[in-house]
């Protein structure tokens, strides 16, 4: 505030008055205009890592200064918008500004989760109805992203699909953005394709989905219970052949008994195992 009513005091007063004593004898105090001086900033924030910064300084309605967000720099845009400061005053407040508008963008961004500023998409697949026989409809979702603009195409490794049909952006109910596009294609023509998303909130780091993933976790999921559950078999046999050695001077009962609970202990890993890929089945779909 104190840098603002300094630069005021400056704008107001450019110079002496050289004036006749005349002149300033008729001059009225009712002809007076308050007149107040403002600063505007403006600060884009298009992601985490990129932001851009616009100041203006105005006398009235008229705009006296500028900043030069290339050269760190004010903009005198009158010839008297120096004011009364000297060179070595102004280059100090202009060092201040620049100190103000680096640790500005530092601060927004470095608290941007907690602003909930980062507005990253998300995306998912599913099949729509088909358009006609041995043919799919290929349907990517992508939701939750702002601002409006971003890139959606379906993709055969880094080679684009032409057939990429684009709907239109509509908006959700917190005011981001959907978008869904579609891909006609031969039912045995499905497997390689993925969904290829660009926007802005993910600059450099594209969203990636593709066409049958979630069978081949399917297929990964099943591979890891058979093995475990060879795992646990090779493992109970091994206890029964050596249980008559560990059970020497033991009763039957205690055997049965310890054979009973190892299957017990093997049916609760088995169930949390499979609640766990339930689970994760169900936050993927």
């Amino acid at each position: 505030m104190l840098l603002l009513f300094l630069l005021f005091e400056g704008l107001c007063c450019p110079g002496e008055n050289t004036a006749a004593p005349q002149a300033l004898q008729s001059y009225h105090p009712a002809a007076e205009e308050s007149l107040s001086f403002r600063m505007l900033q403006t600060s884009s924030f298009a992601n985490h890592s990129w932001a851009h910064s616009e100041g203006s300084g105005w006398l009235g309605d008229l705009q006296t200064h500028g900043w030069d967000t290339v050269m760190g720099t004010i903009r005198f845009l009158k010839p008297w918008s120096h004011g009364n400061f000297s060179k070595q005053e102004l280059k100090n407040l202009q060092s201040l500004f620049q100190l103000y508008f680096h640790g500005f963008i530092w601060i927004v961004q470095a608290s941007a989760g907690q602003f909930q500023l980062e507005l990253k998409p998300e995306a998912w697949l599913s099949r729509g109805p088909s358009p006609g026989p041995g043919r799919l409809q290929l349907v990517c979702h992508v939701s939750g992203f702002y601002p409006k603009p971003v890139w959606v195409m379906w993709m055969r490794g880094e080679q684009e699909q032409r057939g990429t049909q684009r709907g239109d952006v509509l908006p959700n109910a917190d005011e981001t953005w959907y978008l869904r596009a579609t891909l006609d294609v031969a039912a045995g023509e499905a497997a390689g394709l993925s969904c290829r998303v660009k926007h802005s909130s993910i600059e450099g780091h594209d969203l990636i989905i593709h066409w049958g993933g979630y069978s081949i976790f399917l297929i990964l999921i099943c591979l890891t219970v058979i093995v475990n559950l060879v795992i646990l078999i090779v493992v109970d046999l091994r206890l029964k052949k050596q249980s008559p050695v560990f059970s020497m001077g033991a009763n039957t009962q205690d055997t049965n008994n310890s054979r009973h609970h190892f299957c017990l202990v093997q049916v609760s890993w088995i169930k949390n195992r499979f609640l766990k890929w339930k689970t994760r089945l169900n936050q993927l779909s």
